[in-house]
């Protein structure tokens, strides 16, 4: 007989996470047959909550011991900020290759797992589907499952759409080895690919308990309306197929639904200080701002994020270190861009008076940060080369500080993985995503479903951020604030490497030259700042590169039915 095996980690790790109060907490785990997993309802749901965690396929990915992937590859070591115009990982772990434009069929380092990953996700979920029927429970509650798990199919298939544009659809198959593969291989359009996606999205949103309602981290009505407008605004862009008002007015409205709801709220009472409210937003449990987060507890604990993006000085490894690219597109905090006159900015004292989510998401050299001011200035700076362990120096002068939490034990591996929970998706990426599709659909200040014209939309995340609010801008020039506040706003949340390639703008910004910042201190504690060396040479980005390349092993296996993406040889 066919036999699924759950090993202790993964039994405990489901349900610690999930169920923290359910008997089978008492259980002993022991390998579980196929049919003693579908026979009982409780268990059978217990079991389908692996289905929001991935196993570990490649080197540097989490292990057992260190949290199980996510259901899309936030948290964990590299971050895609670093193979973005984000930030430089000190340690590559193959990011660079990317970030030189080395991206190939047979050299695709860091996302070498993306296709993988997905599909094996895919083929789980349809596993899965063919066994909730078969379960002792009632219709509401069969839907309720069924939606969740569709849930969790769709939000597959949209990391592979964003990757890959439209993909093979394999619908409800689970193919076995014997068995015919006539179909699997045709791509199927992004158009396709986008409504499929939608249609598994409308079923969860019809069918999934309220948040509130539903277990906090499960799939609830409102994460699948979010990732409806998620996917609705990726399909709206440039890079996915002839744009049009109707394809942003529709993301628009999707986002709008949301708005419309009055259950979400930006978090603006944290601390009176924006850049402190900010900081500690992403130190919280579930919030007013939270519409689809991934929970860790004290005995199911999330990777070491403190630990590996900590400054070396501090016994920390680096990590996911900002560009100085990143650093200059904060505005000064009177809302102008640091080249515009009148701005204010000094770029020999370049770190005051700026938008107040500079100095929550960036360590900078003199910032007081755990007892202590960071030194990352030469000669004899704590956290620069000159400092303990230089092999995990920050290459670009900074160090990420959005999702640290500052009281963490950085010396004892065995507990420095957090408790924070990873943000899949908050308010402020909805508004965002409304003010850029109403503002492409309708211009400036045309109110849309929910109320609020683009320009209104964006200025609820300016204003808790604690900027001026914009006004009479054009179509344009609003469209180039959204964008920056995406940059900001949503930095290091996995937005970014997507968003310049939706945008079609990856030729410009991800072929600037990777800049850092170089501080000299002189005998007299003077302090000198030089920008013009790059924190990694040869920075490149070809038109190939707007697509993740299909594995050459996924070819081969296919016997060359798969379609390999543009411009890959």
């Amino acid at each position: 007989m066919k036999r699924l095996y759950i090993t202790l980690l993964t039994t405990v790790f489901a349900i610690g996470l999930w169920s923290c109060e359910d008997d089978f907490l008492n259980k002993k785990s022991t390998d579980l047959s196929d049919d003693l997993i579908w026979s009982d309802p409780d268990l059978a749901e217990t079991y389908l909550m692996n289905l929001y965690t991935s196993v570990r396929l490649a080197n540097k990915e989490p292990n057992k011991w260190e949290g199980s992937a996510g259901l899309t590859r936030g948290h964990h070591w590299a971050l895609f900020s670093s193979i973005s115009d984000e930030s430089i990982y000190s340690n590559d772990d193959q990011t660079y290759l990317i970030q030189t434009g080395q991206l190939s069929p047979s050299n695709y380092g860091f996302t070498s797992t993306s296709w993988g990953r997905n599909y094996l996700g895919i083929r789980e979920c349809n596993d899965a589907l063919q066994k909730i029927p078969t379960l002792e429970i009632d219709d509401s509650k069969m839907n309720e499952l069924l939606a969740e798990v569709r849930f969790i199919r769709a939000v597959r298939y949209f990391e592979l759409l964003r990757g890959f544009g439209g993909v093979p659809l394999i619908g409800d198959r689970v193919v076995q080895l014997d068995d015919s593969f006539d179909g699997l291989y045709e791509r199927s359009t992004i158009d396709e690919t986008v409504d499929y996606i939608i249609n598994e999205l409308e079923f969860a949103i019809n069918n999934l308990p309220e948040q509130g309602v539903q277990q906090m981290g499960r799939a609830t009505a409102e994460a699948a309306m979010g990732f409806k407008a998620r996917t609705l605004l990726y399909a709206a862009s440039p890079l996915f197929g002839t744009e049009s008002s109707a394809k942003w007015q529709a993301a628009a409205d999707a986002a709008g639904e949301i708005i419309a709801l009055g259950k979400f709220d930006l978090v603006d009472d944290l601390d009176a200080d924006p850049a402190e409210n900010y900081r500690l937003l992403f130190l919280q449990g579930e919030t007013s701002e939270d519409i689809f987060m991934r929970h860790y507890t004290q005995t199911s604990r999330s990777f070491p994020m403190e630990k590996m993006n900590a400054p070396n000085g501090y016994g920390g490894w680096g990590g996911n270190c900002p560009m100085q690219n990143l650093v200059d597109d904060y505005e000064m905090d009177n809302g102008l861009a640091i080249d515009e006159a009148g701005s204010g900015y000094d770029d020999q004292n370049p770190y005051v008076n700026r938008d107040p989510r500079f100095y929550a998401t960036v360590l900078y050299n003199g910032v007081e940060y755990r007892g202590r001011e960071l030194e990352t200035f030469l000669p004899g700076g704590l956290d620069s080369p000159d400092g303990n362990e230089p092999w995990n120096t920050s290459p670009t002068g900074y160090y990420l500080r959005k999702f640290m939490d500052e009281t963490s034990d950085l010396n004892n591996y065995d507990i420095t993985g957090g408790v924070t929970p990873w943000r899949y998706m908050r308010y402020a990426e909805i508004l965002l995503s409304y003010a850029e599709a109403q503002n492409e659909a309708t211009g400036p200040n045309t109110a849309g479903i929910g109320g609020l014209t683009a320009t209104e939309a964006v200025n609820l995340v300016r204003e808790r951020a604690g900027l001026p609010l914009l006004s009479g801008l054009s179509q344009a020039q609003l469209r180039d604030k959204i964008r920056n506040e995406r940059r900001v706003e949503l930095a290091f949340e996995e937005h970014r490497y997507y968003d310049v390639r939706r945008w079609m703008i990856a030729m410009d910004v991800e072929n600037e030259a990777a800049a850092k910042v170089a501080i000299t201190r002189a005998e007299d504690g003077t302090l000198s700042f030089d920008y013009s060396q790059e924190a990694l040479t040869g920075k490149s980005f070809s038109e190939q590169h707007y697509w993740f390349p299909i594995p050459i092993d996924e070819i081969t296996k296919s016997n060359s039915q798969l379609e390999q993406n543009p411009n890959y040889n």
